[in-house]
């Protein structure tokens, strides 16, 4: 959990390091004025890349669906989760 967490707080960061960088490299030039920070923009493209990682997550990960579901039952007094049984 705490990895999934880290990672989507690195996502959201990158478009903010990616400014600071540019901020950096533009610094190196003489006689440039600051402009203002785009600070809703690099918000909505941090939220863009979460929102990303939650769609390729969704698509990628989990079980396959194709085959017959057996619902949770109970064997000898234990709880068996559901499953899904592949099809021969």
């Amino acid at each position: 959990m705490i990895r999934t967490l880290a990672l989507r707080v690195l996502l959201f960061a990158i478009p903010f390091a990616l400014y600071g960088l540019y901020l950096l490299l533009l610094r190196a030039r003489p006689n440039m004025e600051p402009r203002p920070t785009p600070w809703s923009m690099l918000f909505i493209a941090g939220m863009a890349l979460v929102a990303a990682s939650f769609i390729y997550l969704g698509l990628t990960e989990g079980e396959t669906t194709s085959g017959v579901y057996v619902p949770p039952h109970v064997v000898n007094g234990k709880i068996v989760p559901g499953h899904v049984e592949k099809k021969p």
